[in-house]
């Protein structure tokens, strides 16, 4: 028998339901930042292929991949796109020649700079409502629940 409190059925209002906030939320970031992107000529799989890069260094594609979460066919594809415009480079890893290492070219780093001011512009329209540490509780709160 389950409990009938008032907590419960507080739930079924989508306002105080945290599972609809959040996917409501997810929405609108969603399209914030495909705009802002686009405002630039980038996509959403180049922002997660350069933020890898950007954060790790030079990484085997495969690693990208796993980090990016992105599938091997997206991951292909936005990598040979980002070659196609000089933002990163390919090589033949040292350690396993099958393997190929991706960088980002210097060109890149000033493509990277522009997609970043995009990235930010667009969390800072997400993020308007709130002050600087209601946001810094918001991403502190986001990061517990990661899986």
């Amino acid at each position: 028998m389950t409990s009938d409190t008032s907590s419960d059925h507080d739930l079924l209002f989508l306002s105080e339901n945290p599972s609809w906030l959040l996917t409501r939320a997810r929405h609108r970031a969603h399209q914030l930042v495909t705009e802002h992107l686009d405002a630039v000529g980038a996509r959403r799989h180049h922002l997660r292929v350069l933020s890898v890069l950007v954060e790790h260094g030079p990484l085997p594609q495969v690693t990208i991949g796993q980090l990016a979460e992105l599938d091997r066919a997206d991951l292909s594809v936005a990598i040979d796109e980002l070659e196609a415009e000089a933002i990163v480079a390919r090589q033949p890893d040292p350690a396993d020649g099958r393997r190929k290492i991706v960088r980002i070219t210097d060109d890149g780093r000033t493509r990277v700079t522009q997609i970043g001011a995009a990235l930010r512009a667009a969390q800072d329209e997400l993020l308007a409502p709130l002050n600087l540490d209601e946001r810094e509780s918001f991403v502190a709160a986001l990061r517990k629940l990661q899986p």
